[in-house]
């Protein structure tokens, strides 16, 4: 061969190139973690493979048979290369295209069957003359990426409706060309081998190779950077409406109910009218919730959700404030009658039997009443008087209202004997703290535990947190009781740190003590009394409570910052999160609220929900931690959605500290723990 030298200089030229994209491809992957970047990297190194292979066979021609084992090797290497590129790039592609990530088992059988038509394909043509058996070989192999890269092309320009952002066009009209290009070689081959007429441009033509090679990488990376804007722009869309949203049922949350009962007041304080507000709590929704599973749970709470809309007027507002919490704004009645009307239409309509998991569920509420100016004549104030009557009605027999009078805050009473149970609980050491792991979601060791309250009341027993937190908040105990869960926190996971057990420890920090003047003082006074690591503490707050005073939520955080302490996010999704203001804020992690969780299980919309958020954390260098998974179908999911961390009942209950000491300590020797192991250790 005439042209050898420069033949072979062109295969190097393009290895080195395919390997260069190669990397970038590979580095982008690390990054934003997309199945297709794997794909169309991979693609790269096995061009890469079938130049490299195609040099060496080149030279091993003068000086070996054909079928001489070291140039039958390289021969299917090379071949088996070129095969699995074109492969890969038809799967990047696709996934691309469709949005389907394709399993990894079903790539490797598929790159076993090219690697073996290779091999075969050497082997066959073994007995041909060196025109013939190259023309079959290379010919072939040019057939094959001239309708790979075409197929292709019409894969990136074939999803019609959306229009063709600068990364379609460039990588479509790349695979074109470079389909068209190999159409050409794939003639003159067949041209060479018929006629015996040899075309010198072939050896030139490098140089279009090089460039369309490099549009195609271009490409690949502009295509890259159109999905993360798409997903970055959808995930702003999702997390907006979330701020004012209840994400299970679609309705108003608490802020925009808020909202509308804020304008509605000034309106009727202005025209002289009444208002009313109804607060509605479910009868018994917990005794169905836990029989049921908690996806019948929401299936039920959006049941009620919708027969709430189908019973009110127009200008009325339904809102969810959380759980089987719900409240209506009536912003026009004439007389107390009508609004007493609206309740009983509403418990009549919740009471009627609806079909859950086969099973016909008869579901009852109980509805507090409050009006404006009688009972108050701010949005707070009205709906705590609500909920007040709501309360009084449950005691009274349930499935049923109650209007609000001043008498009925005589329960004040029990809340101040739990009051000063608690203040003494301090004192006589009754409250403890347990932890619940935090696991890798891929390798499944766990890399963090969350410190959580328990009170062990004398008569009551054992209570979690949302028993009696909100009567630490509201009396001012929470301060004390904060400060107490971290030192106790530090002190007890720094005991496991002496014996060798490297875990972070997440300790919740509440609303009072994050606006205290001397948190950080505290803070750091907590971290030299126990010598507890600072890289190794992660402080967690809600969103809700970082967007309350933003700037000043970004000075404290910080500040803590500044200290060495990890910042994570709780409940992420379920409060209002301005994207300049996540950017800006000193975050480590993130943790999806579980109710988001619950959902990948389910096959709703909300399913999409986790995956903007990760790829919305990934985006600015945030890990994310998935809570509240029970179910190993929604830890694959979050896994497979590149969710960082995972924790809950699927792994492990909150279980005392010497347990949880132990399970991590069986885990660092080399036992590992199943999902049901770990549930049954708690």
């Amino acid at each position: 061969m005439d042209n050898l030298p420069l033949v072979l200089y062109g295969y190097l030229a393009q290895a080195v190139g395919a390997v260069l994209l190669a990397a970038v491809l590979e580095a982008f992957h690390r990054h934003y973690r997309r199945a297709f970047l794997r794909h169309w990297a991979w693609s790269w190194w096995g061009f890469c493979i079938y130049l490299s292979g195609g040099t060496v066979s080149l030279l091993l021609a003068s000086h070996l048979e054909p079928w001489a084992l070291p140039r039958v090797l390289t021969s299917a290497i090379s071949l088996a290369g070129g095969y699995g590129q074109l492969v890969l790039v038809l799967f990047g592609t696709w996934e691309v295209a469709t949005g389907q990530t394709i399993p990894a088992p079903r790539v490797r059988r598929f790159l076993a069957v090219v690697a073996g038509l290779a091999l075969v394909s050497v082997l066959l043509t073994l007995p041909l003359p060196p025109h013939l058996r190259l023309m079959v070989r290379v010919g072939g192999r040019c057939l094959l990426a001239a309708l790979a890269f075409l197929a292709a092309s019409y894969l990136v320009f074939r999803r019609g409706g959306r229009p063709l952002g600068v990364g379609r066009r460039v990588l479509g009209t790349a695979f074109l060309l470079y389909g068209l290009e190999y159409l050409h070689y794939t003639v003159t081959a067949y041209l060479e081998a018929a006629t015996g007429r040899t075309f010198n441009h072939l050896p030139f033509m490098t140089l279009t190779d090089l460039l369309l090679q490099t549009t195609i990488g271009l490409g690949m990376v502009i295509r890259l950077l159109e999905e993360e804007r798409k997903q970055l722009l959808a995930a702003s869309e999702q997390i907006e409406h979330l701020a004012y949203h209840d994400a299970l049922t679609g309705l108003p949350n608490r802020n925009l109910f808020l909202d509308h009962l804020r304008l509605a007041l000034a309106l009727a304080t202005r025209e002289g009218r009444q208002v009313a507000v109804l607060f509605l709590d479910l009868d018994r929704f917990k005794t169905i919730n836990d029989s049921l599973g908690h996806a019948s749970g929401d299936e039920l709470l959006r049941t009620v959700a919708d027969r709430l809309r189908a019973c009110l007027r127009l200008g009325d507002t339904v809102a969810r404030l959380g759980g089987d919490e719900f409240t209506v704004l009536l912003p026009e009645v004439t007389a107390e009658h009508d609004a007493v009307l609206v309740a009983e239409k509403l418990l009549e309509r919740i009471r009627q039997p609806m079909i859950l998991q086969t099973r016909e569920i008869v579901v009852t509420g109980s509805i507090g009443l409050s009006r404006f100016p009688r009972d108050g004549d701010a949005p707070e104030e009205l709906v705590k008087k609500a909920d007040v009557a709501m309360y009084q009605a449950k005691q009274v027999g349930r499935d049923g209202y109650q209007v609000y009078a001043p008498s009925m805050d005589a329960d004040a009473l029990e809340r101040l004997s739990l009051e000063n149970d608690l203040r003494r609980a301090l004192v006589n050491e009754e409250l403890c703290l347990y932890y619940q792991p935090i696991l890798d979601s891929h390798s499944g060791r766990i890399e963090a535990v969350e410190a959580l309250l328990r009170w062990r009341h004398p008569v009551r027993g054992l209570m979690g947190p949302s028993e009696f937190l909100w009567l630490a908040e509201q009396s001012g105990l929470i301060n004390p009781i904060d400060f107490w869960a971290l030192r106790t926190a530090c002190r007890e996971v720094g005991g496991w740190l002496r014996d060798g057990l490297d875990v972070r420890v997440t300790v919740n920090l509440s609303a009072r003590p994050f606006q205290q003047p001397d948190l950080i003082d505290r803070v750091q006074n907590v971290l030299e009394e126990t010598g507890f690591p600072a890289q190794l503490l992660e402080l967690e707050i809600t969103e809700t409570l970082a967007m309350q005073n933003a700037e000043v939520s970004l000075a404290v955080l910080r500040s803590l910052k500044d200290l060495g302490v990890r910042i994570a996010i709780d409940d992420f999704g379920t409060g209002y999160s301005s994207l300049s203001y996540l950017r800006t804020f000193p975050i480590d992690t993130l943790k999806i609220d579980e109710s988001f969780v619950r959902s990948l299980n389910v096959g709703d919309v909300r399913a999409e929900i986790p995956a903007a958020m990760i790829a919305l954390a990934h985006s600015l260098e945030i890990r994310v931690v998935g809570e509240g998974v029970e179910e190993e179908v929604q830890w694959l999911i979050l896994r497979e959605q590149g969710c960082d961390e995972v924790q809950g009942f699927l792994f492990s209950r909150p279980i005392p500290g010497e347990d949880c000491r132990e399970l991590i300590l069986r885990q660092k020797v080399g036992e590992k723990i199943e999902p049901a192991q770990a549930v049954a250790a708690g």
